[in-house]
């Protein structure tokens, strides 16, 4: 195999290297959950215990998204927590914490 030959195989495996790399550090977008407290009038704190899933973890997949949050479940969280919250203002927190579509 000659230098050239050599540079150019280098440079290849470089590239798809690179590549692999920046396709694991694309994660799903998260939840403004600031955004959602405020509209349902919680600290973040309190909304982010009674969100499912393993809290402070990623995702293990770039293409997985978190599972929906129930808004029954996360309202009868927040009430045992000591805030009283209606169904429906739980559900327009989390309609505005969405994150966008990918595109």
């Amino acid at each position: 195999m000659n230098t050239r030959t050599f540079l150019v195989a280098a440079m290849m495996g470089g590239f798809a290297l690179a590549g692999g790399v920046h396709a694991q550090e694309q994660r799903p977008p998260q939840p403004d959950l600031s955004a959602a407290a405020a509209k349902m009038g919680v600290p973040k704190k309190a909304l982010e215990g009674c969100m499912p899933g393993p809290k402070g973890e990623k995702t293990a997949s770039a293409e997985q998204r978190p599972a929906r949050p129930d808004a029954a479940k996360v309202t009868a969280c927040l009430g045992k927590a000591g805030y009283s919250v209606k169904k429906a203002d739980v559900e327009a927190g989390l309609k505005a914490a969405a994150p966008a579509p990918r595109s």
